[in-house]
């Protein structure tokens, strides 16, 4: 009975051991599958997160290009915002034809171009500014003979987020007022070349 009694007490003995070690291992499992699940909440958030700001910055890496024109013949007086007001192009939606206002959406490599047409006997000069600061500038001056002729400027600048753009007459040969020509002739474009 002696032998019987100590086997018993030995089975007993390693039940209960297996058993509080699977106890253990249960609860230890679960710390481990309870943090894992935690870790990977935190890295969808992230990915999501992610995700959002490369869609949000592929998309205005796309979609910054305008391109306008003036509807009518113009009288323009020196030191006044050439106001383009046909609006042909504006991906981005950031080109106001009333006040003829380009806002740079994010900062960048642009390039923009202008074009301007007067007749004989008249000039214009013109310069593309961002932020009030003169980029390129473009004087056409016609011999009274002359016709009508256009010339087109292209300035390669930088521009940050939220500057303004626009097109203007300059304090130059101010004794007369500056005539430009209506349609495609007289234009305004501008294209993100690199986001920066």
């Amino acid at each position: 009975m002696g032998i019987f009694s100590f086997t018993l007490i030995i089975e007993i003995f390693l039940f209960q051991g297996v058993f509080s070690k699977s106890i253990q291992n249960i609860s230890h499992y679960e710390i481990k599958i309870d943090a894992l699940e935690k870790s990977m909440e935190v890295m969808e958030t992230r990915l999501n997160n992610f995700t959002e700001i490369v869609n949000r910055q592929t998309k205005e890496k796309i979609h910054q290009l305008f391109y306008v024109e003036l509807a009518s013949t113009t009288i323009l007086n020196v030191n006044s915002i050439v106001k383009f007001n046909d609006e042909k192009i504006d991906e981005g939606d950031n080109f106001n034809t009333g006040d003829g206002i380009f806002v740079a959406p994010v900062s960048g490599i642009y390039l923009f171009s202008w074009t301007m047409q007067t007749y004989s006997g008249r000039y214009v000069n013109t310069e593309l500014r961002v932020q009030n600061s003169v980029k390129g500038t473009q004087h056409t001056a016609l011999s009274s003979t002359a016709g009508n002729f256009a010339t087109t400027r292209n300035v390669l600048c930088s521009a940050s987020k939220g500057n303004h753009v626009w097109i203007q007459t300059s304090g130059h040969y101010s004794e007369n007022s500056l005539y430009v020509t209506n349609g495609a002739r007289c234009s305004f474009m501008g294209i993100l070349i690199h986001a920066i």
